[in-house]
């Protein structure tokens, strides 16, 4: 019996619920050469909420369905909710470089510079916090000599970190 409540259990929390929203940012600073690359990893079904609450579109990413816009929107409402700020006053531009679909997980490369030599970083992540109350945003930074982490959701998603 103890068997079959297990695989009963897993079975639900597989396919018939999404137990847990969560999204992984990592972020790749160069202090010296004043560049940042991140590549934040979104689940396609997320996406397609976004999109869908969002801009009122139906398309499935990464199906001939795909909706032409798509990505493009993305790449908009990922400037809107993530922002990275360098030394207190330099933000950072968020542009999509580049995606990538891979097992139902989209990543979103993007590559930013900066003005001046990085000490400080600010990073609000506040991705998919406005469609889901228990999502997670991880967060992982590597300065080039070690990597910080961070777990971020709807109250506390405001990161402050210096180099």
């Amino acid at each position: 019996m103890f068997l079959f409540f297990t695989v009963w259990i897993h079975f639900c929390s597989v396919f018939l619920a999404h137990p847990v929203n969560v999204s992984v940012t990592n972020i790749d600073l160069n202090a010296e050469k004043k560049s940042v690359e991140l590549s934040i990893r979104l689940f396609v079904h997320d996406i397609e909420t976004i999109l869908h609450n969002k801009y009122n579109i139906d398309g499935w990413i990464g199906t001939p369905a795909e909706h032409g816009d798509g990505r493009r929107l993305l790449g908009e409402y990922i400037g809107e909710r993530f922002s990275l700020t360098v030394n207190e006053r330099e933000k950072v531009a968020i542009t999509v470089d580049s995606t990538a679909i891979v097992d139902e997980k989209m990543w979103f490369f993007i590559k930013g510079e900066a003005h001046q030599i990085i000490n400080k970083v600010e990073i609000n992540n506040r991705l998919l916090t406005d469609f889901f109350s228990n999502q997670v945003n991880l967060v992982i930074i590597n300065d080039g000599r070690r990597d910080f982490g961070y777990m971020l959701n709807r109250e506390n998603h405001k990161i402050e970190l210096s180099l």
